[in-house]
């Protein structure tokens, strides 16, 4: 399955009907918003960002923002940034009721079923990923790199990079969980990555946990995503401290 596959597939898995990419980009950035991850008043990344984000033409992500445009959940004016006039996205995010019950549990249960699950996809997903997903995950951490220090298209991408790995795991169901708990407290997530070094740490980290997966070796895939993952919990911890 080549990448734009794997996305179209993604969003018939988290609920939207198979329609077209710009539907699936409308549940993306809803989703977004959803979680934390963007929040009223804060700027859209530009056309070019979020396009190289989530393997899509500007074309699409220019028609995506116009339909959330017309549900008033992004407000688009002429010559100035799109910034995000609404958190409630109603049903364009299906998953948002999960995201809210997610956030009721504790971080320490977050984190102990994190690294069970993960443990599990991450296994899989380094036997059976695809030479195609292997080349996307490379770019999402190119566009990681470019958002440098700004937590919101870094956490875009982020989400992107964690999510394209659970899904070539070929389990819908453990997917579906691991990327529910990627999203608690998220908008907490949105302060430690703004700390200095902290985008750069999580970018040290994500190349190797893609060493892992292109060398085949669930062992090293594994342990590089639980350091990770404990590195996230740690720091997540200290800021609710």
């Amino acid at each position: 399955m080549d990448v734009r596959a794997m996305l179209e597939e993604v969003a018939t898995l988290e609920g939207a009907p198979k329609k077209s990419m710009k539907d699936f980009v409308v549940q993306k950035i809803a989703t977004f918003i959803a979680t934390g991850i963007l929040k009223t008043g804060d700027p859209l990344p530009s056309e070019r960002e979020l396009a190289g984000a989530l393997s899509v033409s500007r074309e699409t992500v220019r028609g995506a923002i116009l339909i959330l445009s017309t549900h008033g959940i992004l407000s688009v004016a002429q010559g100035t940034r799109t910034v995000v006039a609404s958190e409630d996205v109603g049903e364009l995010a299906v998953q948002a009721a999960r995201y809210r019950d997610i956030a009721a549990y504790s971080l320490d249960n977050v984190h102990e079923a994190r690294l069970l699950i993960e443990a599990q996809v991450v296994r899989a997903a380094a036997v059976k990923m695809e030479a195609s997903t292997l080349d996307y995950l490379g770019k999402s951490i190119a566009a990681q790199e470019a958002a440098c220090d700004d937590p919101v298209r870094f956490l875009i991408c982020d989400r992107e990079f964690h999510t394209a790995i659970y899904r070539s795991s070929g389990n819908a169901v453990l997917a579906d969980m691991a990327a529910d708990l990627y999203s608690y407290l998220l908008s907490h997530r949105r302060r430690v990555v703004s700390q200095p070094g902290t985008i750069a740490t999580s970018i040290a980290d994500h190349r190797l946990i893609l060493a892992g997966l292109e060398t085949r070796d669930p062992d090293a895939a594994c342990a590089a995503f639980a350091i990770h993952e404990t590195r996230i919990y740690t720091t997540t911890k200290l800021l609710l401290a």
